[in-house]
């Protein structure tokens, strides 16, 4: 494979004059699935001004270095695209780097010539994912604002990451669900396995419970919601000896991934702790960072992002509390699994909202979809287009 970094002999504007090839695939995609689906054109709009994010984020909000693995994709997707590595090859790599270049590489694309036209491939997963919850009916006039304005998903599904596609498969996994489309859900749960196999644990047993207790038609009764989450917690004390290393490994391996120092970690230190981390970290997970733990421009911004995300959730959990308590119950029980999860393993506040908004997200629509919230304040005229 030739040497990558040609592309930066042409400095800032001509590097991304080689990417306009894949900003007009992804404005025809637009044109053609908003005259199919009648997508207002304000929909269209935005998410026309959405396909440009991918010029203005690496080397312009902040530098490509600030998220390395970045070029790891970058690398992959041309090693596969050139022969130099085989596509199976790359699938059963026993890492999760190359599963995801291997997933990217078959997007319909020009060979991506700099970190910024992977950009471009993952900003086509999100119009396809916004057309067919467009398509589905999953929106409500809210949840298709907050899927058009939510800025961690605008600029996640802009960047060179694997995340984007974890959120698609996260998202198609439930939307079948819903349909009781089994085996099409699992077809989507499997590239979760390969790409990253904690969201699999995650989403693998909300789907089994969707399909089981029927949630979209049926709910789940507060009673049985209880019953699970008790059992989580009766599991979570009986797998500490087990699972504790686990964890402490985990959480370290990927403190030092981000660039942590290994001693500045606080590890934990027992099962009585472990418990406690499991029902607290949660939430912690969900608001970090807050404004005085930022550390940088970004993650100040990000902290103001998610006090204001909070009060969004709050306020949907308030609306779908009083018209579908049942269907909000399932949701509660994922939103906590996830977090949880993740609030035990992750200590870094920029991974944490990059691990963390996909969830955000996915709450969001489902529950919206689910209780038929439409507005953040019902009994207010405030605006929305409608669809």
């Amino acid at each position: 494979m030739t040497d990558l970094n040609w592309i930066y002999e042409y400095g800032f504007i001509g590097t991304r004059l080689f990417d306009l090839p894949s900003l007009f695939i992804c404005l025809l995609l637009i044109l053609i699935l908003g005259q199919k689906y009648r997508v207002s054109y304000n929909f269209q709009a935005m998410l026309g001004l959405h396909c440009l994010l991918p010029f203005f984020l690496n080397n312009v909000l902040f530098d490509a270095k600030y998220m390395p693995d970045q070029f790891r994709y970058w690398y992959g997707v041309n090693a596969i695209r050139s022969g130099e590595l085989g596509f199976i090859d790359a699938l059963s790599d026993p890492g999760n780097t190359l599963q995801a270049s291997a997933l990217l590489s078959v997007l319909p694309f020009p060979a991506p010539v700099s970190i910024i036209s992977l950009g471009f491939y993952n900003t086509f997963l999100y119009l396809i994912l916004f057309f067919i919850l467009y398509a589905k009916n999953i929106f409500t006039n809210f949840s298709l604002w907050f899927y058009l304005l939510f800025p961690s998903l605008a600029l996640y599904t802009a960047l060179t990451l694997r995340e984007t596609l974890i959120f698609f498969f996260m998202v198609l996994a439930i939307v079948y669900a819903r349909e009781s489309k089994i085996f099409k859900s699992i077809i989507c749960i499997i590239p979760i396995y390969l790409i990253k196999f904690q969201n699999f644990y995650i989403v693998g047993p909300i789907v089994l419970l969707y399909f089981i207790f029927n949630v979209a038609k049926k709910g789940m009764s507060l009673t049985k919601a209880l019953i699970i989450g008790a059992i989580a917690l009766v599991s979570l004390l009986a797998s500490a000896p087990i699972a504790l290393p686990l964890v402490n490994k985990f959480r370290v391996s990927m403190f030092v991934e981000d660039g942590g120092d290994p001693n500045d970690i606080q590890l934990i230190s027992g099962a009585g702790d472990f418990i406690y981390q499991g029902l607290t970290s949660g939430f912690y997970f969900l608001s970090k960072p807050l404004p005085w733990e930022a550390a940088s421009a970004l993650q100040f911004i990000q902290s103001f992002e998610n006090l204001f995300v909070l009060g969004i959730l709050f306020l949907i959990t308030r609306q779908a509390w009083r018209k579908s308590p049942d269907r909000l119950a399932f949701w509660l029980l994922f939103m906590g699994l996830a977090m949880s999860v993740y609030g035990l393993v992750v200590a870094n506040y920029g991974t944490a909202v990059r691990y963390r908004y996909a969830f955000v997200v996915m709450y969001v629509l489902f529950v919206c979809a689910d209780c038929k919230v439409e507005k953040l304040f019902p009994n207010k005229r405030v605006f929305f287009y409608k669809k």
